[in-house]
């Protein structure tokens, strides 16, 4: 991985130490997992600022098959956590599930997850969605398995080939069976979206109101104290309004006005 900083950078100081520490214990892994780091700001060095499109400082950038795959870090900033983030994505992109307990393990309800079910681990649907699970491993978390019986939602008598994604929220989960690794990506996102995405002061849903704000999707938002005596009947109707656009390319946010006065800034 790729620290690119600039030595007057007040967060780039912060994350120094943690960031060494994690390069230490790394370099220790089987594979060992290197961490560099480059000034962005030396003259020698612009050229790979640009070519990482670093536009803020510090920028992490995941490199792999000597730079030919490049991600984004989206992982935490302490050495602890970044030790277990860069450990999961050293190994495979996707983890094969070969029980219940496995599948457990990977879908905790917390956050989304893809499995692919196949009735082989060959062919092209396979190789297909082995490269979604490669372009998508920093955002996602990925498992394969031969036996649908070993997930905890859904038909578990489907052979597949078939993708399911799992996540914490509506209807919990969906299936989709179009390989083309485009037509899975469109999938893996709209369906990582909540159909109205809950802004408030829980810190898991924060992922999500950063994801409805990147996304290219036109937005509706409705902000409102929602703690007050009636709310519950405004909000259905929003969530009925979302339900009937679902699909269209809109993208629908609640807010939780003293949670969300950011938003207005």
């Amino acid at each position: 991985m790729h620290c690119f900083e600039y030595f007057r950078c007040g967060h780039c100081k912060n994350l120094a130490p943690e960031y060494e520490k994690a390069a230490s214990i790394l370099s220790k892994h089987d594979p060992p997992v290197i961490l560099a780091k480059v000034d962005a700001n030396e003259e020698a060095n612009k050229y790979l600022a640009n070519e990482y499109e670093v536009r803020g400082y510090p920028t992490l950038r995941i490199l792999r098959n000597g730079g030919k795959n490049v991600q984004e870090y989206k992982g935490p900033r302490e050495a602890d956590g970044i030790v277990e983030y860069l450990k999961k994505q050293s190994g495979p992109a996707s983890a094969e599930l070969k029980s219940a307990e496995d599948a457990s393990n990977l879908i905790d309800g917390k956050k989304i997850v893809v499995v692919g079910v196949f009735p082989k681990f060959s062919g092209e649907e396979f190789e297909s969605y082995m490269a979604l699970a490669e372009k998508l491993r920093s955002d996602y978390e990925f498992g394969h398995t031969l036996d649908a019986k070993h997930l905890p939602r859904g038909e578990s008598s489907v052979t597949g080939p078939v993708v399911r994604l799992f996540k914490p929220f509506d209807e919990l989960f969906v299936d989709f069976k179009d390989f083309n690794v485009e037509a899975l990506e469109k999938f893996v996102a709209e369906s990582s979206m909540p159909l109205v995405t809950l802004f408030n002061k829980d810190p898991s849903n924060h992922p999500f109101v950063i994801k409805f704000y990147n996304s290219p999707n036109a937005k509706a938002m409705l902000f409102a104290n929602l703690s007050v005596e009636g709310i519950d009947s405004l909000t259905s109707k929003y969530r009925e309004v979302a339900e009937q656009y679902k699909g269209q390319g809109i993208g629908f946010l609640l807010g939780d006005l003293e949670a969300s006065q950011a938003a207005f800034q």
